[in-house]
């Protein structure tokens, strides 16, 4: 491939390769991942259980596959997706696309992305106030979209295998859509590698307080930092839109609702959950 052809291809996939000194180089818009540090931090061997994809299909696919990695960073990913198979936008270098093996119950698993919320909101609110969760695994601040969490599973010969994905958006980024913002948007500045050390070290905690004591250890923490409590939603179930009010959400990560006339709970795979303007 010329020259030519290595600049349209990396601009087709928003990667910043020029040229330098006769040379093909990438700029980086953040500075690099740190390997080593990331798994002595974490615990981890760096070659066996983290890999950092400059480009790739979909972190949480390469970790469903490759059942011997613990943690996969991509630069970029051109098959990311949220649920019910919802895409989303993917720049290359200016913000924060992770995978994180998890080993929990199948009875758990339906709370994890709820708690694993929680602890990116525990990182990160002190230095914006406006920050909040949307049920079932998102973050926004005030009325966009900053962050968002996947849980998948896949069943194998040792049994079932977790994954939890994680996307946030860091940097200033003009690519974002109207509903999305960043953290350097809303006027907080963190270099992504001590970003995601301070997340991973926070979900550590978390996740084995959730194993040993469920999610009622989490309610308090989760009433805090959820906003739709006691507010009216649209929320679309089986191709219908309708208004709900929020209640509460139980102990098996189940959002509990009422419109006026009755009451129920409802799970993360069943809806699409908007707040009202």
């Amino acid at each position: 491939m010329n020259g030519a052809n290595w600049e349209q291809e990396a601009r087709r996939w928003g990667i910043p390769l020029v040229a330098h000194n006769g040379l093909w180089k990438v700029e980086h818009p953040e500075r690099h991942w740190e390997q080593q540090s990331l798994a002595s931090a974490l615990g981890l061997q760096k070659k066996k259980e983290i890999s950092i994809w400059p480009l790739c299909d979909s972190s949480n696919t390469r970790l469903l596959e490759d059942s011997g990695l613990r943690l996969g960073i991509a630069e970029a990913q051109w098959s990311g997706h949220g649920r019910r198979g919802r895409a989303w936008h993917s720049s290359f270098g200016k913000h924060l696309y992770c995978s994180m093996a998890v080993e929990i119950s199948a009875e758990q698993a339906s709370v994890l992305p709820l708690v694993a919320g929680l602890g990116i909101y525990q990182v990160l609110h002190q230095h914006l106030p406006t920050l909040w969760l949307k049920w079932p695994n998102d973050l926004w601040i005030e009325q966009q979209k900053v962050a968002g969490l996947l849980l998948e599973g896949r069943h194998g010969a040792s049994g079932q295998h977790w994954v939890l994905g994680c996307g946030i958006n860091v940097l200033a980024d003009p690519e974002l859509p109207a509903e999305a913002t960043s953290l350097a948007h809303a006027g907080y500045t963190i270099g992504r590698q001590q970003l995601l050390v301070a997340i991973l070290q926070q979900w550590q905690e978390d996740f084995a307080r959730l194993r040993k004591d469920g999610f009622s250890a989490f309610r308090q923490r989760w009433q805090q930092a959820d906003r739709l409590c006691g507010s009216w939603v649209e929320l679309e179930m089986a191709g219908e839109v309708k208004p709900w009010r929020v209640l509460d959400v139980d102990n098996d990560g189940g959002l509990q609702i009422d419109d006026g006339f009755q009451q129920q709970a409802i799970h993360a795979g069943e809806v699409r959950l908007r707040p009202r303007p």
